[in-house]
């Protein structure tokens, strides 16, 4: 039986005093409050003052060939998720998101009487990886497997208007395996005109398997200017997943540019192929200028375990032993983002990661866009 452990060393920072927030009235319901009145929801505050907005958003994911070369297509081919926030998300992931909070309560992040507010998010989404020879119909050791996820994730974010620091966790459940990715997969390549992939029966948990995974992260502001319409804002996360993708990670990462959203609100850093399940931010006000801003950032991560190479219980054809795994890896990004008052939210990032695979033709660095959007009401 595989052990899925991680250690990771958790840093704290003192930072500087904290950017006051508009003043706004106090608001004396409790996280659990907001997680149990679904069906009565509480009456409406100030949109500046309400620690989450509800929106519904997505995102889709493609590996360089649809950005480059559409006849090139190897390693992380892509995926897509819908995400909803706020009260959108308790109301379809409420089954989720208490598990969560359970777990975030035993931390010590959730606890009754704490001061720290929560907002939500529950997404939805498809994982998609595969070797560099779509046509080949048998297994091509030293490349990577095929692999799948079809996936659900409730996030939770917790800020405290007190401290330069915020915490993010979600739990991710989902299927390995599964026969439909192929499907999907060869939809999109009819429409691109790419190589239809022959080798699917050979995925990693062919048939089906369920998987789990939680991740925790913790944000603390490291530099914030402002000067006239421009600021920038810089942080560093430490964060850690058990399940389906084991590792502990730290990252720096900054943005510039016209900013009127708080600094733990872009989260670009907490990314497992796709984002990490994360509520949106809070609504800009109706009077508020559209903000627009670059962002950039790398992270080092020591990845323990990884079941889209490793495989989990189930028999995989190819698989990956932990001695034929890097399990240092280096991540870079860089990338762009629009928000204005209606609630709407276009986010483009490019990625890099360092090769996963110690060698063979699967050992090579994989380069990644993601486009996503956003809708706030």
């Amino acid at each position: 039986m595989r052990v899925l452990a991680v250690v990771f060393a958790v840093a704290w920072l003192v930072g500087s005093p904290p950017i006051s927030a508009a003043e706004c009235p106090p608001d004396n319901r409790s996280n659990r409050d907001l997680d149990v009145s679904l069906d009565h929801p509480p009456a409406p505050i100030d949109p500046r003052c309400r620690p989450e907005a509800d929106d519904v958003g997505g995102s889709i994911v493609l590996d360089e060939h649809l950005l480059t070369n559409a006849q090139n297509d190897r390693d992380y081919n892509g995926g897509g998720e819908i995400k909803f926030s706020g009260y959108s998300a308790l109301k379809y992931g409420h089954w989720l998101d208490l598990p969560l909070q359970w777990v975030d309560d035993q931390i010590g992040i959730d606890r009754p009487g704490s001061k720290w507010q929560a907002a939500h998010a529950f997404a939805a989404g498809l994982l998609i990886f595969t070797p560099s020879d779509l046509a080949a119909r048998q297994v091509v050791p030293g490349d990577r497997p095929y692999a799948s996820l079809f996936f659900v994730s409730s996030g939770r974010r917790y800020t405290n208007p007190e401290l330069d620091v915020a915490y993010s966790s979600s739990l991710t459940v989902g299927a390995l395996g599964l026969a439909a990715a192929e499907s999907v997969q060869r939809a999109l390549h009819s429409i691109t005109g790419s190589t239809q992939p022959e080798g699917w029966s050979h995925q990693i948990s062919d048939g089906g398997e369920p998987t789990a995974r939680y991740s925790l992260a913790r944000q603390a502001l490291l530099t914030q200017h402002r000067q006239s319409d421009l600021s920038l804002d810089s942080k560093w996360t430490v964060a850690g997943n058990v399940g389906t993708i084991t590792e502990g990670s730290i990252a720096l990462s900054l943005r510039w540019g016209r900013i009127n959203s708080p600094w733990w609100a872009f989260t670009p850093e907490q990314n497992t192929y796709v984002q990490e399940t994360q509520p949106g931010p809070p609504p800009l006000d109706v009077h508020s200028r559209w903000e627009l801003f670059m962002l950039m950032g790398a992270r080092f991560k020591l990845r323990v375990y990884n079941a889209f190479l490793e495989g989990q219980f189930r028999h995989s054809d190819l698989r990956y032993s932990s001695d034929s795994i890097n399990h240092a890896l280096g991540e870079a990004w860089v990338g762009i983002e629009y928000r204005n008052s209606a609630g709407i939210e276009i986010r483009y990032l490019a990625r890099w990661e360092s090769p996963e695979l110690r060698s063979g033709i699967g050992s090579r660095t994989i380069a990644w866009g993601s486009v996503e959007f956003a809708k706030s009401f």
